[in-house]
């Protein structure tokens, strides 16, 4: 249940990416360093095993937005951020920032080329343009993750339902909640009121949901149960 859902997440990821940055492939992760009950699957051939490389070519630029950078910097932004599940090696992400240069997205200082790891990297305009059309894709993938999830359904299995449905239900409230407590600073407040009850109804919309088919199914149950406790009689 968990390696299918750390794979959709990352077929996800790839697809979004795929429109905005042609096809991607993948590069490696790190093993966590530290285990939380909370954060990683309890089996260790579950983790994650690699992340695509348009998600790691979006994240730099998003980087170099922020700030000028150097390279090894994106290095330890990344693997500080995902607890060290993450931390792509220099052998993928130079290859990334040279295209990227080439490109005319980000630019550098002037400094000799033997020196390449100690060069700061500045986006362009070109660059925040491609950004902004970036995260729009990556804003809308739940829409065309719409077409694929009964794709993903059928791959399920009916004995990993019950770990699929509860953990991606925590996964999502856990997400929804970091998302906007980090960016909460800088959204108003109308907005976030507006947020947060489109969140509460959605919210009510699903227990409704659970507690329909609870009542659906509870009539059976205790038919069954009657009949069971009739035979041992």
């Amino acid at each position: 249940g968990c390696q299918v859902r750390s794979y959709r997440f990352l077929y996800l990821v790839r697809y979004s990416l795929y429109q905005a940055h042609g096809p991607v492939k993948a590069t490696r992760l790190r093993q966590p360093r530290q285990e939380s009950k909370e954060d990683w699957p309890s089996s260790r051939s579950a983790r994650l095993h690699s992340a695509p490389k348009g998600l790691l070519r979006h994240y730099i630029l998003h980087r170099i937005a922020q700030m000028p950078v150097h390279g090894y910097e994106v290095i330890q932004d990344i693997e500080s951020r995902t607890e060290g599940a993450w931390r792509p090696g220099a052998g993928s992400l130079y290859p990334i920032l040279k295209k990227l240069e080439s490109e005319g997205l980000i630019e550098t200082d002037k400094i000799p080329r033997e020196e390449a790891t100690r060069r700061v990297y500045h986006i362009t305009p070109k660059g925040v343009h491609s950004l902004a059309e970036s995260k729009e894709m990556l804003t809308n993938f739940q829409h065309r993750w719409s077409f694929m999830r009964k794709i993903f359904i059928e791959l399920i299995d009916p004995e990993n339902v019950a770990s699929f449905f509860v953990d991606n239900s925590n996964r999502q409230f856990q997400l929804a909640r970091e998302i906007l407590e980090s960016k909460a600073s800088k959204i108003p407040e109308r907005d976030i009121e507006y947020i947060l009850k489109e969140y509460a109804l959605g919210l009510e919309r699903q227990l409704s949901w659970a507690k329909g088919m609870i009542s659906e199914i509870k009539p059976r149950l205790m038919a069954t149960t009657t009949h069971r406790k009739g035979k041992t009689q």
